[in-house]
């Protein structure tokens, strides 16, 4: 049987593939920030199978991401499938309590940091693979102000974290044989819209309405997708909706791929040596 560990899925994309998971016949490990809404998703997925368990972090917070990857490594032996998909937008500038830019805590920080402990095991796993949602939007962090103190938006943090996961993405890819992949879903008609910074939200809003999709067809396509990259032994390439396009082109300096690294190492290194 299949595991698959789903973060960001008591709600739109996540949950809708998870269940689509779980109705293919894998095991599958849901991640929320809420308990009681952790606890309703476990009981609404259990009614399609008992291969599902939810685990409860704040993905703001980096020793909470630990914790979390821990409970999972000691409960499960193999890691088909890491879908990192949880993403709250926050428009307004919020520092955690570990020093860190929340957008870019959730978005990217515990990404790389769920990334780093689980290769192990999905090293260790056939066919395992790591499939990163973003969005259509990248802009280049200041490496010289990673907290933005200065020209904070909500969009300038979602398409910083968003840029970031792009670059690591590329030279996780020149380092490591696990297959690693972004994912585009598109247009898709989740809660997370009404989030979206302005003008972008009313933009948005009225584009969903003629080419939104629903959480339930996301989830087909990025079933399919899984498969693709499973079948071709795809790695560090993009897929939006059901198709792979061009690697999204961002704006680099000379040297930022290796930079993004290091300072990613820098931050992240403290956590994982403490375990």
């Amino acid at each position: 049987m299949k595991t698959a560990l789903v973060t960001g899925a008591t709600d739109g994309i996540g949950k809708a593939t998870a269940k689509k998971l779980l109705l293919e016949g894998w095991k599958v490990v849901i991640l929320g920030r809420n308990p009681n809404k952790c606890e309703a998703t476990l009981s609404e997925l259990k009614r399609i199978s008992n291969e599902v368990s939810a685990i409860v972090c704040d993905l703001s917070i980096l020793k909470d991401v630990i914790k979390a990857v821990d409970t999972f490594l000691s409960e499960n032996t193999n890691l088909h499938l890491l879908l990192l998909n949880a993403n709250a937008i926050a428009n307004k500038r919020i520092i955690t309590k570990e020093g860190n830019e929340q957008n870019f805590a959730v978005g990217y920080l515990s990404r790389a940091l769920m990334i780093k402990r689980l290769q192990d095991i999905l090293g260790k796993t056939e066919n395992a693979q790591i499939l990163s949602v973003v969005g259509m939007d990248f802009s280049r962090i200041n490496f010289e102000d990673l907290t933005m103190v200065e020209e904070f938006t909500g969009r300038k943090g979602l398409t910083r974290w968003q840029w970031a996961m792009n670059v690591y993405t590329r030279e996780f890819n020149e380092r490591n044989p696990i297959l690693l992949n972004l994912y585009m879903p598109g247009l898709v008609k989740t809660k997370i819209l009404a989030n979206e910074p302005q003008p972008m939200r009313i933009f948005v809003k009225l584009l969903n309405m003629i080419v939104g999709i629903s959480v339930e067809k996301s989830a087909e396509n990025i079933y399919s997708v899984i498969n693709e990259i499973t079948n071709n032994h795809k790695r560090g390439t993009c897929y939006a909706w059901r198709k792979e396009r061009s690697f999204p082109k961002v704006e680099m300096k000379e040297g930022d791929q290796k930079k993004l690294w290091q300072v990613t190492d820098k931050i992240l290194g403290p956590f994982i040596l403490a375990n």
